[in-house]
């Protein structure tokens, strides 16, 4: 390497600890960078987690699938919902502004705020989960003095990462990959060994209708879940990126990052071994529990900051509509990012057992409401406005041209998540029409579907 090209890397290494200032304002042109490759490598980092794993586990054990009909689940869930995601992710490097503040532009300044409000709730519940699981996986492995400790180094951490900002966060990201796909593949081995290598049931042995309708949606709830900030990590690209190269590239990384670990997941439930994963480490070296929790815990700080640093900006999108004038600086994202990790660690330390389940029941009625705002959004942009917005009327307290309130967008969210409730099926409430369907929860389909069309038929009525 000559000292140029040394020079390039070490101002590289400190560019990425460099403090972000720009929050929820266009990012110009001269400050964008990054290429395909590091999109791809940041939609393939963010997926590598425990909770895919865990999530992996729900294939066989509660939606009954072989390990070959649960890779054909977990690929085709994750490919369809993975286009409603990555269509999100397009607008990025268009627009160079956070997802939320984009959302002015369907909603009115006034109107978006419950949508910002949902999502930030999102955020947090999400987060608060994430710690949930580092509290019970420190509990497995050392034992209930110290369950509370990973939440507040937790804190910390993703505290940390959010002030320096975007940079340092995509490099975290990205860094964390090698070591994801080692442990877990090493894991698969080890359940693998631990089960004398046996599955459960035969590898392709069909399932029934239902059971893969439900597995189905796993993968495409858990994609359009990044739908409300995946263009938040596209807004730095170069505009000559282009929507189709971000759409590709976050599509292909979110899916095939997302399918890695919840295989690894759905073999680990396959095997019928009846310990926990720190039981199936536990025969090769004392040490290997610990080091397995280390990367878990990494791989739950790794998601926090990504809906962290988001929720922060979404945050700030909240309180800018009431103070237009304000600009948010870095400080300001900081201080926003370390209040919700303090938020979210307070209701994980108050909440246990039952009230858990509670919580996750509440994630997902929230991420019921997310199909209308998404069917909305991608029908605004690329089939009414195609792309084109006027970026300063989005930072006006009036809305500009597009208002405080748009009321049709308004009522065709309203009509898209009631359309929704006969079709809901979780632990909370169960619709009569999701009963008649033996429990599958298509109330997504609905709430992209009715909203979308609707939304579409009012546009080309007013244009």
């Amino acid at each position: 390497m000559n000292p140029s090209q040394k020079k390039t890397v070490q101002e590289t290494t400190l560019s990425a600890f460099t403090v972000e200032n720009e929050t929820i304002f266009p990012v110009p042109e001269d400050r964008r960078h990054g290429n395909a490759w590091s999109l791809l490598m940041v939609w393939i980092g963010a997926n590598q987690n425990i909770m895919a794993i865990m999530t992996g586990l729900l294939y066989p054990n509660i939606c009954h699938l072989s390990l070959g009909w649960s890779l054909l689940a977990i690929l085709s869930g994750n490919l369809l919902g993975g286009v409603f995601m990555a269509l999100h992710a397009a607008q990025g490097p268009h627009l160079g502004i956070p997802q939320m503040q984009q959302t002015r532009g369907q909603f009115g300044s006034s109107g978006s705020l419950l949508i910002i409000a949902i999502i930030i709730l999102m955020y947090v519940g999400f987060t608060s989960t994430f710690f949930a699981i580092s509290r019970e996986q420190i509990v497995q492995v050392f034992g209930t003095s110290v369950s509370q400790l990973p939440i507040w180094i937790s804190v910390i951490v993703i505290g940390s990462l959010c002030a320096i900002g975007h940079d340092v966060i995509e490099r975290f990201i990205s860094g964390f990959i090698p070591v994801a796909a080692i442990t877990f593949v090493l894991l698969a081995f080890a359940y693998m060994s631990a089960s004398g290598g046996h599955l459960a049931q035969p590898i392709w042995q069909p399932p029934p209708p239902h059971d893969f309708l439900t597995a189905l949606s796993l993968g495409v709830l858990w994609q359009i879940a990044y739908a409300p900030y995946v263009s938040d990590y596209t807004r730095y690209l170069p505009s000559a990126t282009g929507e189709r190269t971000a759409f590709l590239v976050c599509l292909t990384g979110s899916v095939i990052g997302t399918a890695f670990p919840t295989f690894i997941g759905s073999y680990i439930g396959s095997t019928g071994f009846a310990g926990n994963m720190y039981d199936a480490v536990r025969p090769y070296s004392p040490l290997l529990p610990m080091a397995l929790f280390a990367v878990m815990m990494v791989s739950t700080l790794v998601s926090c900051t990504m809906q962290i640093y988001c929720a922060a900006l979404s945050s700030l999108t909240f309180l800018q509509t009431f103070r237009p004038n304000w600009t948010p600086t870095g400080k300001s994202r900081a201080l926003s990012a370390l209040m919700l990790c303090l938020c979210c660690a307070v209701i994980t330390i108050n909440l246990n057992g039952s009230v858990l389940e509670i919580l996750d029941n509440v994630i997902a009625l929230l991420l019921a409401v997310l199909s209308p705002w998404t069917a909305i959004n991608l029908v605004d942009y690329y089939l009414v406005r195609h792309g084109t917005y006027d970026i300063p009327s989005l930072f006006r307290h009036d809305g500009g041209i597009y208002g405080r309130a748009n009321r049709p967008a308004l009522l065709c969210y309203a009509i898209g998540v009631l359309v929704q409730i006969p079709f809901l099926s979780n632990g909370l409430y169960t619709g009569p029409l999701a009963r008649a369907l033996g429990g599958i929860d298509v109330s997504w389909i609905i709430g992209i579907l009715v909203p979308g069309g609707l939304y579409l038929a009012l546009s080309r009525n007013r244009h």
